[in-house]
């Protein structure tokens, strides 16, 4: 069968050694042998985009923010038309974040071209949106769900906050870690535990996490991520006491955590952040997985990550924000030999079934071919 020619479209794009959806992309479109794919890039940065990124620059943030909303720059349809003649697609991919896929969905419509669309997040509730202009934002969010052939939604939560459109499918993301067998390290006290990703939003929670599990001689927090956003002197500190370390790159990751007995995966008490906290799903819960690590999630009972867990208690899961309620429960994790183990189980048989990544590969490919048939017969 012939390959799938995908252009993509979108202010995300592949990218091996970027994180979210650039990472994603990179693993479903360009590592993928069943597909062909073309990125439509700037040959030069337009004039009005570095007026806005020089604002941002300056400290007029929220000027440049606002501006972007209001005329964001969007690729010229020329080049569009350029690139779609010489590369002739069979499908077009986008994903919903940032102001690409804007055109993305106009170019899909004039030129009669299957669009799949990822949401990965709920993008029109990210700081990079100002609050006046998100109801805007989420307008042109939701027409892109409406045009697209295929809405692939990472999460049950994205797709009944999308309406739960008969064109979306949920699919999780392709884990950074293909390989599942670790050396399995002895249990003894204090059980190590490793959080890896967001130190931003997540920063001040998982801050609290350390200075409090910390103090317990059965458990121990360590962290690794890049620029935390911690209190003055946090950094060093935890530095210091050889619990705060570098970004792993995803390469490195099956390495770097292979003397740790359990990860932790950290969502949002937030309620501004509710929305955001219920339509995303943490990767790092998928890449710990792969792993064979005991999970523990923390965070609010109406996330994803939670809601996910209670199908099948696959994780421990913590819903009390209060950082002695995860230090207790890790405790007495550390005192359960037979609990870690029944977790351990229970993420190698998640790995290989729902988060499998052959699996994921095969069903996205099924996707691309279902969104070429269907746009087919329609232009019949």
């Amino acid at each position: 069968m012939d390959r799938i020619k995908v252009l993509v479209i979108s202010s995300v794009v592949p990218n091996a050694r970027g994180s979210g959806g650039e990472l994603v992309l990179y693993r479903q479109l360009k590592s993928n042998p069943e597909i062909h794919c073309e990125v439509v890039s700037w040959k030069e940065f337009p004039l009005r985009l570095k007026a806005i990124g020089k604002l941002g620059d300056i400290g007029f943030r929220s000027v440049s923010r606002a501006w972007e909303c209001l005329f964001p720059v969007l690729p010229p349809l020329e080049m569009l038309h350029e690139s779609i003649h010489s590369f002739r697609p069979d499908v077009i991919v986008t994903v919903t974040h940032g102001w690409w896929h804007i055109q993305a969905r106009t170019v899909a419509k004039k030129f009669g071209l299957p669009l799949v669309s990822f949401f990965q997040d709920w993008w029109p509730d990210f700081p990079e949106v100002p609050s006046v202009f998100r109801s805007r934002v989420e307008q042109e969010f939701r027409k892109t769900c409406a045009a697209s052939d295929v809405a692939i939604c990472v999460s049950d939560g994205m797709r009944r906050e999308l309406g739960e459109p008969s064109n979306a499918f949920v699919l999780h993301d392709i884990p950074s870690i293909t390989k599942r067998e670790r050396p399995r390290p002895d249990i003894e006290l204090p059980l190590r535990i490793a959080y890896f990703g967001n130190l931003s939003e997540y920063g001040p929670l998982v801050e609290s996490a350390l200075h409090v599990v910390n103090g317990s001689d059965r458990a121990r927090l360590e962290v690794f991520g890049p620029g935390p956003h911690w209190s003055s002197g946090a950094e060093d500190e935890f530095r210091s006491r050889g619990v705060y370390h570098r970004f792993i790159p995803s390469n490195e990751l099956a390495e770097s955590l292979q003397n740790f007995q359990a990860a932790l995966v950290v969502m949002s008490f937030d309620t501004a952040l509710r929305r955001r906290m219920t339509t995303s799903f943490p990767s790092k819960m998928i890449d710990a997985m792969q792993l064979g690590l005991p999970v523990v999630i923390w965070g609010p009972e109406y996330c994803s990550a939670v809601t996910w867990c209670r199908g099948g208690e696959r994780a421990l899961c913590v819903t009390d924000p209060n950082p002695l309620a995860l230090r207790r429960t890790l405790e007495e994790l550390a005192a359960s030999p037979l609990e870690q183990e029944r977790l351990a189980n229970s993420a190698r048989e998640t790995a290989v079934s729902d988060f499998n990544p052959e699996r994921i590969q095969a069903q996205f490919v099924s996707i691309l071919r279902q969104a070429i048939c269907l746009r087919n017969v329609s232009n019949a």
